[in-house]
């Protein structure tokens, strides 16, 4: 009789060490499954931090490009103006003074007359360049460019890599 207690004890006492062994490995396995999760919701977040600075600054440079629009638009219509103003006084100018030459030929009055032109020449061909340039800061290239390499980051990151798949 006592061996048949001792083999009852051996067996509840295995059966207990089985339970435990498995309980281990639940809780083990539960653990594990909760580092998974954490360290995928600390993924998320460090995603969304990134993503809301990314979007912040994207809002900056955009308003930084607007106001440049706006600055470059304002100089445009001013040059724009100034620019028909002068050409029409150049136009002018230019027809009175082949009046007066043909009418004086004297080497003062054509000296002057050539003065006169040469500066108002000057001014139109630097307002032509300065228009000319001040197109070159109308738009939104920076904004479009970084919107661009954003997107490109996000979808890299939101496709798992092969490395990934393996696992």
């Amino acid at each position: 009789m006592d061996n048949s207690n001792n083999t009852d004890k051996q067996h509840k006492g295995s059966a207990t060490a089985d339970s435990r062994a498995q309980e281990q490995a639940d809780t083990q396995q539960m653990e594990q499954a909760i580092k998974g999760l954490q360290a995928l919701l600390f993924q998320t977040s460090a995603l969304s931090a990134s993503l809301k600075t990314w979007s912040n600054s994207s809002l900056d440079l955009f308003l930084l490009e607007m106001k440049v629009n706006m600055a470059a638009a304002r100089q445009i219509v001013v040059c724009s103006i100034i620019f028909t103003l002068l050409s029409v006084l150049f136009i002018f100018s230019l027809c009175l003074a082949a009046g007066l030459v043909t009418f004086h030929f004297t080497a003062h009055l054509l000296l002057s007359v050539v003065v006169f032109i040469g500066c108002l020449g000057l001014a139109l061909s630097a307002l032509a360049w300065w228009q000319l340039r001040l197109t070159h800061f109308l738009g939104f290239k920076n904004t479009t460019k970084q919107l661009q390499e954003g997107w490109y980051a996000f979808s890299n990151q939101a496709r798992p890599s092969h490395a990934d798949k393996t696992h």
